[in-house]
Order: structure tokens, then sequence, then C-alpha cells
């Protein structure tokens, strides 16, 4: 795929806990009119996980960091996954061609006040706490993209939050429609499948409300 001002790279952690999270993510970055790219869109054994990596990063000029999952894990070893992405697209941002100069990297954490501790570097970045909360994700989410992929004006956080809890009350109707049950769908089950069922909500629903 050609890089594409909709595109934006998102890098979350891929665990059970952060689900709830990553569909709000995921239907935020498509409520306002952009694509999400990720690791999770094409399940090809035969991709080489870097490359894959790499292709996503070249084909965005926005990208979503969440380092919520720095902290050791059930093997007492730290996840190194998501700040190595984010290295990836800073140095893209940095070393890359002139037109890369002008890409968009957001950074997110779970608490506030906590990145100096275990990443430095970072310093002055001025990282954006979700604490947790689907809705806090949701409008980080929109303030980061802030306008629509053609420059138009975007909805306020609070209508996306209003939309995404409506999604989640039609999902039984939606996932009925393609022979699904509802909790086989999730942007960490069936991330497609996910992708689809929020675009054909989204076909549904007006601009403004």
């Amino acid at each position: 795929m050609p890089r594409d001002v909709r595109n934006v790279f998102v890098n979350v952690p891929f665990d059970d806990a952060y689900a709830p999270l990553f569909d709000a993510l995921v239907f935020a970055v498509m409520a306002c009119g952009y694509r999400v790219r990720c690791a999770l869109e094409a399940d090809d054994s035969g991709d080489i996980r870097l490359d894959k990596l790499v292709a996503l990063i070249r084909e965005s000029p926005s990208s979503i960091h969440d380092l919520s999952r720095i902290d050791l894990g059930e093997n007492d070893l730290p996840r190194f996954n998501m700040p190595f992405e984010l290295g990836l697209a800073m140095g893209a941002k940095r070393f890359g061609a002139q037109s890369r100069r002008r890409d968009r990297i957001k950074i997110m954490v779970e608490q506030p006040y906590r990145l100096p501790a275990y990443l430095s570097d970072l310093g002055g970045n001025d990282p954006t706490a979700h604490r947790g909360e689907p809705a806090v994700v949701i409008r980080i989410v929109r303030n980061y993209l802030n306008r629509a992929p053609r420059g138009g004006m975007l909805a306020g956080p609070a209508k996306l939050t209003r939309d995404f809890a409506r999604f989640r009350g039609e999902l039984p109707a939606i996932a009925e429609r393609i022979a699904f049950h509802p909790e086989e769908i999730g942007g960490l089950k069936d991330y497609p499948t996910y992708v689809w069922c929020v675009a054909e909500f989204l076909k549904a629903t007006p601009a403004d409300t």
C-alpha cells in the first residue's frame, strides 16, 4: 500500500487487558476518517515481522504509540516491542526522506509522570496519560488527529464517545448479519472483522448528531 495521509500506524500492547482500549482506539481513528495500520491487519506467517513493521511505518505519516507495558511481565522481563517500534518511527522521521520530517507521532502512557523514569531520552515529548479509560483514549486520538484527512473539523470527543457506546450496543445486530456471535468480534480477537463492523456502523452514522 502506498504512503497515504489517512494511514495511522498503531503501536500498542496486544494483550487481553488492553483489548477495550484497542477497540476504542481503532474506532476513534476510523470515526475521524483515517485508516488504522497495525501488525494485525495481515495474517501471513511468511512475513518477517520487522519487514512488516517497516512497511507500515513507511506508509503512515501519523503514528500512535502506547508505552503502557514497560513494567515487568509474567516472566519478570519488560516488553520492549512498543519502545522499539516507537524508535523505528522516530528514526524514520529524523533520518528518512525530507518529506518524512512532517510525520506526526503521538505517545500515550497509562499513568502520568512515569515515562522519564524508564525512558529519559524522550524527555520533553509530553506523553498523554489515558489511565486505562477507553473514553480518554478516544479523546486523545481525536485531539491528536485534530482535523479530518481533507482538513475539515472533526466532531468533538463527547460525540465520538457516544458513537462508540452506540456501536457497542449495535454490534450484536451487525454481528448477526454476518453469522458471528458478538463475543467473537474484537480488535484483538479478529481484527479484520472488527474493522469491517466499525466501517459498517460508521456508514450509517451521521457526521453530527
